[in-house]
Formats: C-alpha cells, sequence, structure tokens
C-alpha cells in the first residue's frame, strides 16, 4: 500500500468506518479520497417547502467534508456532484471516473464500504469495487447493518479469518467522537455508531444478485414511512436490479 484511494459514499462515511483505520495504520500513505455523492438527496425528493433550500444543504456538507479530510490529515480528494440515492443509475461513469483516477495518480489499493445493506449507495459502491479487482487490491471496511434484526455498528455480517478487527483505545474513541461531531448536519442519523472498534479485509466475494442478508436491511427499517423523505423507498430488489443491468455486471 502506497497510493491508496478511499472511496466514500457519502461525506461523514470516511469517518463512521475508517477514521482510526487511517489515523493508526495510513496517516504516512499518499491517500485520496472519492465521494461518490455529495450527500444530500435530490431536490425532488424533498418535502416541497424544502426545496428552496437545497443548495444551502449541499454547501454545508461540502464544508463539512473539507473540515473532516483537513482533520485526518489529508488535502486530495475528488468529488461527484450527484444527490444521495442516485449511485445505483450513474454506476458505468462512477466505474470509469474510478479508473480514471486511480490510473492518473498511480493508484494502487482501493477501500470501500462493505456490502451490508448499510445504505444502498454503499452497496454499489461496493460492487463498482469489486469489478476493479483486476487493477488494483481491493479492501472494505463496515460501517453499519440490520442483521438479525439489531444495529451492528462496524462489524462485518460473516466473519473472516482475515478480518482486521482494530479495537479503540480510549483516546481514539475521543478523536472518533470528535471527527463524528464535524458532521452536525448528520447528528441525528450518527448516534448509532459505536465506538467500540473498526473492522476490514480483502473484498470477499458476494452475490450482487441477492440482497446482503436476509430480512429487513438497515436503510429500510422504516419502510412504512416510506412517504417521508428521509426513508429511503427503493427495495434491496430495485438496487440488485440496478446492478444486473449495469454494463460492467
Amino acid at each position: 500500500m502506497n497510493n491508496i484511494l478511499f472511496i466514500i459514499p457519502h461525506p461523514d462515511d470516511e469517518i463512521v468506518g475508517a477514521s482510526i483505520i487511517i489515523n493508526r495504520l495510513l496517516k504516512k500513505k499518499n491517500l485520496f479520497f472519492f465521494f461518490l455523492t455529495n450527500g444530500v438527496i435530490s431536490k425532488n425528493q424533498q418535502w416541497y417547502w424544502d426545496r428552496n433550500g437545497h443548495e444551502k444543504k449541499v454547501k454545508r456538507r461540502n464544508k463539512e467534508m473539507k473540515s473532516s479530510i483537513s482533520h485526518l490529515g489529508f488535502k486530495k480528494f475528488f468529488l461527484q456532484n450527484i444527490p444521495t440515492r442516485s449511485l445505483k443509475l450513474n454506476i458505468e461513469k462512477t466505474y470509469n471516473k474510478i479508473l480514471k483516477i486511480g490510473r492518473s495518480h498511480k493508484i494502487d489499493t482501493i477501500f470501500c464500504p462493505a456490502y451490508e445493506g448499510g445504505h444502498q449507495d454503499h452497496d454499489v459502491a461496493n460492487f463498482i469495487c469489486s469489478r476493479l479487482n483486476v487493477y488494483f487490491s481491493i479492501y472494505e471496511f463496515a460501517e453499519y447493518n440490520f442483521f438479525q434484526k439489531k444495529i451492528n455498528s462496524n462489524k462485518f455480517i460473516k466473519p473472516a479469518k482475515k478480518d482486521i478487527i482494530i479495537e479503540l483505545t480510549n483516546e481514539e474513541k475521543k478523536i472518533k467522537r470528535k471527527m463524528l461531531n464535524i458532521y452536525l448536519s448528520e447528528s441525528n442519523n450518527l448516534n448509532y455508531i459505536s465506538l467500540k472498534q473498526e473492522s476490514y479485509r480483502k473484498l470477499i466475494n458476494y452475490d450482487y444478485m441477492k440482497p446482503p442478508h436476509q430480512g429487513t436491511l438497515f436503510y429500510r427499517r422504516f419502510s412504512f414511512f416510506d412517504w417521508h423523505p428521509r426513508v429511503d423507498s427503493d427495495s434491496p430488489e430495485l438496487i440488485c436490479k440496478c446492478i444486473a443491468e449495469s454494463k460492467i455486471f
């Protein structure tokens, strides 16, 4: 690992899943971050009366993102300015952008979120990276899931022998909490993040034709409120369909 690219679906995923991985193990490496979305749902998915504030929300998230990278000790990042929940419609475009970044900056290693049903964009990002393993060494990090009907933070659904588990020290817990607090716009969505550990491993093989696990996925926990903008109304089956119909499947 010399030139490393972190694939980050939304501004805050770098802190949720990998802040201590970066801080403890990769601080002296040449790191780049590619934020796949701007972290805000599209204007037409918001309440009508909130739509005038859309650009303000995007700018706020962008400011938080830059502060986060700075606190991690890095400056190099790329941003794909598309809405949250739209990565499934931009699979080939994103694949080509990652490949271009990788070749331009001599990337040898990529880190991405696990395929675990935490968010549809995380799962699509994992699929895209799986198709890049002929060019780069791919690692995945755990964020959150709803396996066995409970919220699990920074733990893989299916543990493997080669999983690397980082138990956070008391000082590292304070550091991670401070960095999570950078994303004030997401404060109500980050209270389920445990400060116990972080986990990463070489990307394993997944069946992208199926949801990450049986039962309700994390992003579908409140499916009975599908009418609410904060609730993701896309089914896991739709995400799998978009993946399967992509040109890189």
